[in-house]
């Protein structure tokens, strides 16, 4: 008897097998939803859904449509055996949106409101008083004005903060200045209390938040990093903490993850560490895309969110 149903591969050490499974039959009806190692025929493999690549790659699924990301990236994809025909689209969702703006608007109200002293001042049996800022006396940076990046942006705006952006190319964004090119991620830098990084990680980007980049700063900046790990020179953001140019930074991401436990940023007191946990997609919410996907996929249609591979984005 020959089994006709859509045959979905999921691969992820972050997310629920199960609820991704039953979230995507309540919309599809009935399909073949194989998990990690299970998949033993990866040939009849229709559409694989991945957070990151098995461990033998992708060479043996001949028969991909497309393969989709449980990520708002697919740098933690490899691709590498991935035919080139095969289209790839990232996730971008309402519950991932929504959960990355909740932790920028956390990390930059923490720096606001100096809770990141008053930490260290606790810990201190120290006392000391610091009146509060109105919003609008500080300037927040955001680097990456894509879907994510201007959500973010808005929302701090809303909250009553000087907001500038920059991206690669020339964005307008009512009511928040915008820059773009070498010049422009000079002339931000120069004006920025808060820095939040959310790029996505190409080979342009890579390594972007740098001395370079620290160097341009005209007062101790707060740096927030909910990109990726590679947009950050590790040892350039401790060199950056030593001498004054950034003075404390929030990393959601690193180089490695898990963050090796003889790295330096551990116990540094003032960097904060989060595990990779600022957007996050619940099946309820992104089942509906990656349905929609899906069905485009086996249509032979263009993908929502399809990445240009040569951008990586």
């Amino acid at each position: 008897m020959i089994d006709n149903r859509l045959h979905i591969y999921f691969h992820s050490n972050l997310d629920d097998p199960e609820q991704w499974r039953q979230a995507l039959t309540d919309l599809l009806g009935p399909i073949h939803f194989s998990v990690d190692t299970t998949c033993c025929n990866p040939q009849s493999v229709d559409i694989a859904l991945l957070w990151t690549t098995p461990s033998k790659g992708l060479a043996g699924f001949t028969g991909l449509r497309a393969v989709l990301s449980l990520g708002a990236g697919i740098n933690q994809l490899d691709l590498t055996t991935l035919a080139p025909r095969i289209p790839v689209a990232r996730l971008v969702d309402r519950s991932l949106t929504g959960t990355m703006v909740d932790y920028a608007r956390a990390t930059v109200f923490r720096y606001h409101r100096s809770l990141h002293r008053y930490e260290q001042d606790s810990r201190a049996h120290r006392w000391s008083f610091q009146p509060p800022l109105a919003a609008s006396a500080c300037t927040i940076g955001v680097l990456g004005l894509g879907e994510l990046g201007q959500a973010i942006a808005g929302s701090l705006l809303a909250d009553g903060f000087r907001v500038l952006g920059w991206s690669r190319s020339e964005k307008t964004i009512q009511g928040i200045p915008s820059f773009c090119g070498e010049r422009g991620l000079a002339q931000i830098a120069a004006q920025v209390d808060i820095l939040i990084n959310v790029l996505p990680l190409t080979e342009y980007t890579q390594g972007i938040l740098n001395n370079r980049l620290f160097s341009h700063f005209s007062r101790p900046v707060k740096l927030i990093n909910i990109g990726r790990g590679d947009h950050l020179v590790e040892h350039d953001l401790l060199a950056a903490l030593h001498s004054g140019q950034v003075e404390a930074a929030t990393l959601d991401v690193s180089s490695i993850e898990p963050l090796p436990d003889s790295s330096p940023l551990w116990g540094h007191p003032n960097i904060l560490i989060t595990p990779h946990v600022a957007g996050l997609s619940s099946p309820e919410s992104a089942a509906a895309h990656i349905a929609d996907n899906i069905k485009r996929a086996i249509e032979g249609k263009t993908l929502i969110n399809q990445v240009d591979l040569a951008k990586g984005y």
